[in-house]
């Protein structure tokens, strides 16, 4: 079980694999009309000494994880959970960044971001007064919205991010938490390309040649 749950994507933490936990206890059950046990008998109920492993895993390999725990385990309906771990807060890196700009009203930064992003026909969409001021300013490349509870624990005016839904966002404008400027995502993370170039150019003493695509995949071609 352990090797085909690591085998699958399992129990990879940093430079090690095959990492797993193992807990003894005791299984209860009862199998009814129709199941086939591999221990127990129909409508009696059985007790045995089992063992609970547990192993993390990246959210991306979860579907094949499972699918292997079930192939290989003997049990006709064997029990198990995934559950999300929380953040433990300690990496000094995460998924957006909150930065600091010269004060300016939300109308003005709106055209701001606008004149420094590829236009699209997706534009620039913006939620909150036109005259609010703005100084600090929390972003996040891509879909954002999953951020936006943590975004409004910070003390960002403004929150620049892709793909926003119409519950969400109003759910959190409601709450009076920062302002929301909402952009094509693929004008926002264009912007990264060519600093990624720089630096692969840059680590590796110009012995490769870079090229920036300049390939627009923003799925919206009208706007009427």
């Amino acid at each position: 079980m352990r090797a085909a749950l690591a085998e699958a994507g399992a129990g990879t933490i940093g430079d090690y694999d095959f990492a797993s936990f193992s807990s003894d206890g005791i299984g209860r059950f009862r199998p009814l009309e129709g199941a086939d046990p591999m221990i127990g008998t129909i409508g009696e109920i059985k007790t045995i000494e089992e063992v609970r492993i547990e192993v993390v895993l990246p959210r991306g390999h979860r579907g094949q994880v499972v699918r292997a725990m079930l192939a290989a385990h003997p049990y006709e309906e064997p029990a198990y959970d995934v559950v999300e771990v929380a953040d433990g807060q300690v990496s000094l890196a995460g998924t957006g960044r909150i930065g600091t700009i010269v004060r300016q009203s939300l109308s003005d930064f709106a055209a701001v971001i606008a004149e420094a992003l590829p236009e699209t026909v997706h534009g620039v969409r913006v939620a909150g007064d036109p005259e609010r001021s703005v100084r600090r300013v929390a972003v996040c490349g891509g879909a954002g919205d999953f951020l936006l509870d943590d975004v409004l624990a910070t003390d960002a005016d403004v929150y620049v991010t892709s793909d926003l839904r119409h519950h969400p966002a109003a759910e959190f404008v409601e709450k009076g938490g920062p302002a929301l400027v909402d952009v094509s995502h693929w004008a926002a993370e264009s912007t990264w390309l060519p600093v990624v170039a720089a630096r692969l150019s840059e680590a590796l003493d110009g012995a490769v040649e870079t090229r920036t695509s300049t390939l627009v995949t923003d799925p919206w071609t009208m706007r009427l």
